[in-house]
């Protein structure tokens, strides 16, 4: 466990020197906030700040929006895929094999210290873009902040465990970066731009118990609507999730690399 949190630190070194892009991405994601708060001020009219579409208002839906927005911006999602693709594709993969390491949990560590580096900058701006334009959360107690940055963490590294294990299918595929597409494009629809509660009765359960409630909705809602038994369920959700691709991820490792040794290499 010391090696991957070594691996963890020395990714989060690195990522310190990257300071402007890091400032350059902060930006791009305050103009996004902005964006998306006059749009849904559009959609909830005038009087918005009263009004309840589905159960949430204005400013619940501007908190949930901004959340969304953190955990698309703390990781590069096809970057991830692109690292674990692009190391089987060359064959590069075949020099770790031998190292003192899992090659899956070293990708995994590597990239969650790049996750830690950017939700450093992302919160506290997301904090003075959501305090500037609609003022402190409704009933929000300090005793909420640190269950919410346990669930916002748990859904990054989960986003980065299912991504690094799309991109382990290239030991069998020329290309994997479509599946991360088609993820990502779920993971926005049905979490990013719309809660939960905007779909179809029949879709919500669906919703509500797959991948896409842990990385993306269900951390969202505890920003917007915080409460101790939705903690509970997205935090059981979290680690179901967690569990299940972790496990996904090292049969496929496994499995891929049986097939490289099979082939020489």
């Amino acid at each position: 466990m010391t090696k991957y949190f070594t691996i963890f630190k020395t990714s989060f070194k690195q990522e310190s020197k990257t300071l402007v892009n890091s400032l350059l991405s902060v930006l791009s994601f305050i103009v996004i906030i902005f964006i998306f708060k006059q749009l849904w001020d559009f959609i909830y009219g005038k009087n918005g700040g009263g009004q309840l579409i589905n159960g949430y208002t204005l400013e619940m839906m501007i908190w949930y929006m901004i959340m969304a927005e953190i955990l698309m911006y703390s990781l590069n999602a096809r970057r991830v895929t692109s690292d674990f693709s692009k190391d089987i594709k060359t064959g590069r993969i075949a020099y770790q094999l031998n190292k003192p390491y899992n090659y899956f949990f070293y990708q995994i560590s590597h990239h969650a210290g790049e996750i830690l580096w950017k939700l450093i900058f992302l919160i506290p701006a997301a904090l003075a873009m959501g305090l500037l334009l609609l003022g402190p959360i409704a009933n929000f107690s300090a005793a909420y902040i640190a269950p919410i940055l346990v669930s916002l963490l748990l859904a990054a590294f989960l986003s980065c465990v299912i991504y690094g294990s799309i991109g382990l299918l290239s030991f069998w595929i020329e290309e994997a970066t479509p599946f991360t597409w088609i993820i990502q494009k779920l993971q926005m629809l049905l979490g990013l731009f719309f809660p939960p509660e905007f779909f179809p009765l029949w879709l919500q359960p669906i919703i509500n118990y797959s991948p896409v409630f842990a990385m993306m909705s269900g951390p969202c809602k505890l920003l917007a609507d915080f409460s101790w038994d939705l903690f509970l369920k997205v935090s059981i959700s979290q680690v179901a999730w967690l569990a299940i691709f972790t496990a996904l991820g090292l049969i496929i490792y496994r499995l891929g690399t049986r097939k490289v040794t099979n082939n020489g290499g």
